[in-house]
């Protein structure tokens, strides 16, 4: 693994036809992709592997999210979702923050927190980001509170910026700045 935590290991995000069929059946089922800011569905595994592959040709870092599953014959990883630093502007050290977790079950239980906490430290101790931000629907509570918790603070807002299940929503606008994540780490 490249990085793990006590709730979830974060790996390269790989092209493998297992992993992008499993992303396009969860994120078709529209189960946890309501608050999406991007997109569309349905999608084919083709079109995920071939997205992934461009993200990667313009340099973003992506990975996939796995936890540890009990089973019958032990324990293996199960894989849930996708995260990573996009938009990379150089001059500035500057990284977008994506993550979806399409596994319904694995929501509320502080993964998406540390998967976040994980990259975020990532960015600021390997690839000497100065700032991370990200974008999130209004109506995305958890998300909200979980990119608080991991220091994130509201910039700003867009309004009626997204169209979703009939209506228009904000997106939040959320930064955390290198000096803020220190001083949040030499606190702990």
């Amino acid at each position: 693994m490249f990085m793990q935590g006590s709730k979830c290991d974060l790996w390269p995000l790989k092209e493998s036809t297992s992993l992008a069929g499993d992303y396009t059946r969860y994120v078709n089922s529209g189960l946890t992709t309501r608050h999406m800011l991007t997109g569309s569905y349905p999608m084919r595994s083709i079109d995920a592997k071939a997205y992934w592959r461009k993200c990667r040709k313009e340099g973003d870092i992506q990975f996939s999210i796995y936890t540890k599953r009990e089973s019958f014959y032990g324990e293996y990883d199960k894989f849930i979702g996708t995260c990573g630093l996009h938009a990379h502007r150089d001059i500035y050290k500057s990284w977008e923050y994506r993550i979806l977790i399409f596994e319904p079950g694995a929501i509320g239980h502080g993964i998406g927190t540390e998967a976040t906490t994980l990259v975020v430290d990532y960015a600021f101790q390997r690839l000497n980001a100065h700032r991370v931000w990200l974008g999130v629907n209004e109506m995305n509570v958890g998300a909200i509170k979980c990119y608080k918790k991991v220091g994130f603070k509201e910039e700003g807002r867009l309004r009626d910026d997204i169209f979703t299940y009939g209506a228009y929503h904000d997106v939040i606008r959320m930064g955390i700045l290198e000096d803020e994540w220190r001083k949040r780490k030499s606190s702990k």
